[in-house]
């Protein structure tokens, strides 16, 4: 069963706890211990139907933070008018607030009629169609009702029910959260925490996280409408038992929530906008209030591209907060002066990974600002460049279930997932364009500039990419399946990249492998070589470079160099020697080898290196 939760707002003294009460037969002013039924929901809350919570709110100052006890567990609203006042400055702040939580749809109600003539009302009817003009309630049907003496209060029942059917389906996140309003203790039960589900489902059993804090505990018993339920969904009030943690180590303020997918914040890129009716601008380094979900902390502003706000407009803010603050990508919140204590603005979180300098923060957030919704998720994928987010990680990164973001994913062509080893990524189709033009582009220029190596190490192509060594692996193999690149003893090329030499140095270079070939494995030194070829020493060390490249030559240090083909052929020498024998020690090393102990020693150790042979004592193994 859906649930719905309708706020009532308006003026100080306007008879909302009376209309409640009329409405439902409910007081929402008992204060006696809650004891009844094990777990009743808060003060302020009373029940149309099984289905329609009213949210009753008397004063300003309680309006706000009920009213953000959860925004998003706030449907629809009844603005109340009283008949012998009219329309006053706090109607209309409460108003300017409704537009502010993106409330869309609502009724409006003339309270006290028995106090005013009809004149009166007339005139009270057009200030309110005034106010309402161009908004969600223009067009709303507007009842006139006497609370204390029941009059029109059957017809404004019927419209509530009537319009909670019509009240738009909530996007959830597929994930419970739940901020808590309230804490108390109940004897025999425990720990009690109440709220407004803004999203998701919990059931009896299930693990729950408290944040701040990010203590664990069980759900262990909950209620919903004055009844015990086995779960509880979005929209609902509800009265959750919790097992495993005490009342003092809760507070106003506190969220409950699926594990794992929500956390605190000292620093909010929003978007804001300020009440038209409001005389205060912000301004650069204000303190302000922010107020989100149960929350109230105090926070300092950053204006990324301008140097004040002024009322009525609209832009992109960085609060820097006091306390850190549990929030998520698409929270809603208010922003109140420090003082005096008013209502100014509100706005909605559109980016809580702010950890770069200044410049950085600011370039992104006012991005962020001119896209629309699917266009911030993009951005914010493929922002993270070579270092993508995991699967894992996106549930805390994005405060959606796996569930939810897998949908997404499904409805955006340019959106897909890259599996590779034990890693999954999501990416955009441009990220991956971007740093695959990217790294073709570094070869190339690392071609350039170094014209006689065969290629760049994988370090290299990471470092310039700035990427997570898994990714490096997916972009280069990606590349290299689509024959772009290629791999040649480690290092990575164009494809068609080859070294060219000219006719003398390919026959120097030649004359070289004959050498070392001849040479077996008591090799010349560099300056030795270069007098048996009648070269220069720098142009034996770039022939040397090449062949080692390729391949051809293997070169432990300036002593001891060795062609692949000596090496392949000694290596077959050794593996049979253990066909009759199970241990080789050095000197017969050195005899198969055909060197000297000075060469046979490195060499041995190399063996072990490419484990071909293992020591063991004083002699060899076969791996």
């Amino acid at each position: 069963m859906r649930q719905i939760v309708i706020g009532l707002s308006g003026h100080i003294d306007h008879g909302k706890t009376t209309l409640v009460k009329a409405i439902t037969g409910i007081s929402t002013e008992r204060h006696e211990e809650e004891v009844k039924r094990g777990m009743t929901i808060d003060i302020g809350f009373a029940f149309l139907t099984e289905a329609i919570t009213l949210i009753d709110v008397p004063g300003h100052e309680k309006f706000v933070k009920n009213m953000m006890a959860g925004v998003s567990g706030i449907d629809a609203v009844l603005l109340v008018v009283a008949a012998d006042d009219g329309v006053m400055p706090q109607t209309r702040e409460h108003f300017e607030i409704l537009k502010l939580l993106d409330i869309k749809i609502g009724a409006i109600a003339i309270n006290k009629v028995d106090l005013a003539d009809a004149d009166w009302l007339e005139l009270v009817e057009l200030d309110i169609q005034e106010l309402v003009e161009g908004s969600f309630l223009e067009g709303a049907p507007i009842h006139k009702v006497s609370a204390l003496n029941n009059i029109g209060i059957d017809a404004l029942k019927s419209e509530l029910i009537q319009m909670a059917e019509s009240v738009p389906k909530k996007i959830s996140r597929g994930i419970f959260r739940l901020p808590v309003d309230r804490v108390f203790t109940i004897k025999g039960f425990g720990t009690v925490v109440t709220g407004t589900v803004s999203s998701g489902e919990a059931k009896i059993g299930d693990s729950i996280e408290i944040l701040p804090g990010q203590k664990k505990a069980k759900i262990r018993g909950i209620q919903s409408h004055d009844c015990s339920v086995d779960s509880v969904q979005l929209g609902a009030r509800a009265a959750i038992n919790l097992q495993g943690i005490e009342a003092d180590e809760l507070a106003r303020g506190c969220q409950i929530t699926t594990p794992n997918h929500f956390q605190n914040h000292s620093t909010l890129g929003t978007r804001v906008s300020l009440l038209s009716s409001s005389k205060h601008p912000i301004t650069q380094n204000q303190r302000v209030r922010i107020h989100l979900g149960t929350q109230e902390v105090m926070a300092r502003v950053a204006l990324p591209d301008r140097k004040s706000i002024e009322p009525g407009d609209d832009g992109s803010v960085i609060f820097k907060l006091e306390t850190p603050l549990v929030s998520a990508l698409g929270d809603k919140f208010i922003i109140r002066l420090y003082s005096p204590v008013v209502t100014i603005g509100g706005g909605e979180v559109i980016e809580t990974e702010l950890f770069g300098k200044w410049k950085e923060n600011k370039e992104k957030i006012t991005h962020l600002y001119n896209l629309n919704d699917d266009e911030k998720f993009r951005y914010r994928i493929e922002s993270l460049a070579g270092k993508p987010i995991t699967k894992s990680e996106l549930g805390l990164r994005l405060g959606l279930s796996a569930e939810k973001i897998e949908s997404i994913v499904s409805e955006d062509s340019r959106l897909w997932w890259i599996k590779h080893k034990t890693s999954t990524w999501l990416v955009t189709t441009d990220q991956i364009i971007t740093l695959t033009n990217s790294l073709v582009s570094f070869l190339g220029n690392y071609h350039k500039k170094n014209p006689y190596k065969s290629g760049a190490q994988k370090e290299e192509v990471r470092q310039f990419l700035k990427a997570d060594d898994y990714f490096c692996d997916y972009l280069l193999l990606k590349l290299a399946e689509e024959n772009k690149i290629k791999n040649i003893n480690d290092k990575w090329a164009m494809y068609e990249f080859s070294i060219e030499l000219s006719d003398i140095e390919n026959k120097l270079l030649q004359s070289l492998i004959n050498i070392l070939n001849g040479e077996g494995f008591t090799s010349s030194r560099y300056d030795e070589l270069a007098n048996k070829l009648g070269a220069d020493k720098e142009k034996v060390l770039l022939l040397l470079n090449i062949a080692e490249q390729r391949g051809d030559v293997l070169r432990l240090d300036e002593s001891l160099m060795f062609t692949r083909t000596n090496f392949f052929s000694l290596r077959e020498r050794v593996v049979k020697f253990f066909d009759n024998d199970s241990e080789l020690s050095v000197s017969q090393f050195k005899d198969l080898a055909d060197t000297s102990r000075k060469y046979a020693v490195p060499l041995l150790e190399y063996f072990d290196k490419q484990k071909i042979t293992y020591r063991d004592g004083n002699s060899r193994k076969l791996v």
